[in-house]
């Protein structure tokens, strides 16, 4: 019955899709219109009307004309922010006036659309005193079936707990889409579908940032394996132990990690998922309630942190819109620190993983997940496929060997060292060179962060932590082809992960190829009253991450868009301009992380289900349930409160605690009752 209403589901959600209307013509196109500013007709604007001084392009925006007269605004921020973006890859910095309103002798931009034989053209023409110089390309606007690729790929998931297949679907079905204009049985021809995602896609696994991604979960993977070889993780797990005497205990101790790897959400994933695993497998957690209190301890901790390589990025997305709310651009990092009062769902989702492991009580899949766990010994449900295989997740240390802890932390402690020491000296250099400020401020930490390059960073300090745990094994005596055998069973073992992490990446570039998110925030349209529009603002950002799987993506198309709309709704808000500007910015950032959490594309999602080796649709099904109640609560008991009542952050903060504290009590039970560490260990 349960399997026939999800299909039921599934087939409403899809078919809905083609009863979607079309987004506003002029929205379409003055997205489109930025994606022409390429790098290098961006280059030939600043060369023409401005001036590039070899590490910074100054440039004024004058009139920008959409192609009807209520999309300046729209139009305006598209081309703004295709110049950030296109200095971004030309390695400059930019200074850039008149990303709000007109700025005195700037540079006109018209965007224009026309008829030619075959298709429908767009122009983006720039116009100054020297002359004009423009751009054009086919204008094919996202239309609604451009959802269907993330939810096929997620009905299927969820409905036949696949994900290989199910990710696979989706990217067959966006091929077949970048089809279309082929005529219909070019479209529906699969088999042709796939030989273009293969053209298509291949830059998924060219790309730079993510091969270093890759690397550094395979040498982290490696790690674990090397220390777990050493004696040095079952140390580690002795000293935990020794407090953490029971499954409740042992979830806290989870948690607290989490808590304390703030600086990064991929350093936290794996080091917390790897490391904790072995000690939960132990007092039979299940394998979803560790995947759980990693991944939802993750992104939050490092989407609020004030030092780590999030804050950055998120300060750069709307810091040059501040000027329009009376603020100068330099104002980004202050006004990042107004809104942490206002990141209610990351706060509440960090608050109810320490509930759940503080009480002991679950809900929903979860507790049955639990209570399997508990009574059974299954760690994983019996028909699941773990992210990673046996031959990781029962590896022991080597027969006759001393157990020591120090073999485990100091590879793990040079990690971070170096991962750390990496983003601040490549920051530091960075950010000196395009003369930012670097002091020991706040201010300072934020461009240093900033500027370095994390996933080097990343790749690196794991690299030098295989090393040192591979030279800590040699000083054991173990033999060189034990540590190479443990340290290999890593990578045969995350095949199946690292494929589904590829076909992710790949669902979130046909979101991009296709238009997803712009079809979104453009059929969304800004006709919002002022009091709710940090909630809307909140629920776009979320469905926009959950469909395409990428929470970054989702706050570098949303953010710029948020701050002349805010100050301008505010005007008539009683939280007054600058504050719904503060509010809404929050409310971006949060709905971003939400849907992020509950998206089976997600890149973190997955490397949580690989880290924790747990089946990655059960851990998406077991944790959307709490994502939703953190939601829920941030909406009830902040959003709505902080902008209709006027209610101040601080009293909505603890009445969302006591509210998700009341509901686990009423609707929570515990999975197991008084037993102990002797119990577990004797029937493991």
């Amino acid at each position: 019955m349960t399997r026939l209403l999800g299909a039921l589901a599934a087939l409403i959600l899809l078919g809905g899709v083609f009863l979607l209307p079309q987004a506003d013509e002029g929205r379409l196109a003055a997205a489109q219109a930025a994606e022409l500013l390429d790098t290098d007709f961006a280059a030939k604007v600043v060369e023409e009307f401005g001036e590039d001084d070899g590490s910074t392009w100054t440039l004024s925006l004058g009139q920008v004309s959409g192609l009807e007269d209520g999309d300046e605004l729209v139009s305006r921020q598209a081309v703004a922010r295709a110049f950030r973006a296109a200095a971004v890859d030309a390695g400059r910095q930019l200074n850039l006036a008149g990303s709000n309103s007109p700025a005195a002798e700037g540079v006109d931009f018209q965007i224009e659309l026309h008829d030619a034989e075959d298709a429908r053209v767009l122009t983006l023409r720039a116009s100054g005193a020297m002359g004009d110089i423009d751009t054009s390309g086919e204008f094919t606007p996202p239309a609604p079936t451009s959802l269907l690729p993330p939810l096929v790929a997620i009905a299927l998931a969820l409905l036949f707990r696949k994900p290989v297949i199910a990710l696979l679907a989706g990217v067959i079905a966006a091929g077949c889409l970048m089809r279309s204009d082929a005529g219909l049985l070019a479209t529906l021809n699969p088999i042709a579908a796939v030989g273009d995602v293969g053209v298509a896609f291949w830059g998924q696994f060219t790309d730079s940032d993510k091969a270093q991604v890759v690397g550094f979960v395979i040498a982290m993977l490696a790690m674990v394996g090397v220390i777990t070889h050493n004696g040095g993780l079952r140390g580690v797990m002795d000293l935990v132990a020794a407090r953490a005497k029971d499954a409740r205990r042992t979830q806290i101790a989870t948690w607290i990690m989490g808590l304390v790897i703030f600086f990064d959400d991929y350093a936290n994933t794996i080091l917390c998922g790897a490391t904790m695993r072995p000690l939960t497998d132990r007092f039979r957690v299940s394998r979803e309630k560790l995947a759980y209190l990693v991944d939802s301890t993750a992104a939050p901790v490092a989407g609020i942190s004030i030092f780590s390589t999030w804050v950055a990025f998120e300060v750069s997305q709307y810091a040059p819109q501040l000027p329009a709310a009376g603020m100068s651009a330099a104002d980004g990092y202050s006004v990042f620190i107004q809104t942490i009062p206002y990141r209610f769902y990351c706060i509440f989702a960090l608050a109810l993983c320490g509930l759940i492991a503080f009480t002991g009580r679950d809900f929903g899949p979860m507790l049955t997940a639990e209570r399997r766990a508990r009574t059974t010994g299954e760690l994983v449900r019996k028909d699941g496929t773990p992210m990673v295989s046996d031959l990781v997740t029962k590896m022991t240390a080597a027969p006759g060997l001393a157990i020591r802890a120090w073999r485990a932390i100091v590879p793990l402690g040079i990690f971070l060292l170096f991962t750390v020491g990496w983003v601040y000296y490549t920051g530091y250099v960075g950010a000196t060179d395009a003369g930012l400020d670097t002091s020991f401020s706040s201010r300072g930490l934020s461009n240093i962060l900033g500027a370095g390059n994390s996933y080097t960073a990343l790749l690196y300090g794991s690299s030098a932590g295989l090393l040192v745990a591979v030279t800590a094994s040699l000083a054991a005596k173990l033999p060189i082809t034990g540590i190479v055998k443990a340290a290999i069973s890593g990578l045969r073992a995350t095949s199946i992960a690292l494929v589904i992490l590829y076909l992710a990446w790949m669902i979130g570039a046909a979101c991009g190829n296709l238009g997803t998110a712009t079809y979104i925030t453009a059929a969304v349209g800004d006709a919002l009253p002022p009091a709710l529009l940090p909630v809307l603002l909140f629920a776009l950002s979320g469905l926009v991450a959950f469909s395409t799987g990428s929470s970054w993506s989702t706050m570098s198309i949303l953010l710029p868009l948020v701050v002349g709309l805010a100050y301008q709704l505010g005007l008539e808000s009683d939280l007054g301009a600058a504050g719904l500007v503060v509010v809404s910015i929050g409310a971006v950032l949060e709905g971003a992380i939400f849907g992020d959490h509950c998206s089976p594309i997600s890149d973190t999602t997955v490397l949580s289900s690989t880290a924790c080796a747990s089946d990655h649709i059960d851990h998406v099904r077991t944790q959307m349930p709490y994502a939703l109640l953190a939601m829920i609560v941030a909406v009830v008991c902040g959003y709505l409160p902080v902008t209709y009542l006027g209610a101040s952050p601080w009293l909505c903060l603890p009445v969302g605690i006591a509210t998700m504290f009341a509901i686990l009590r009423l609707v929570g039970e515990r999975a197991d009752d008084n037993q102990t560490a002797t119990e577990h260990l004797g029937k493991a």
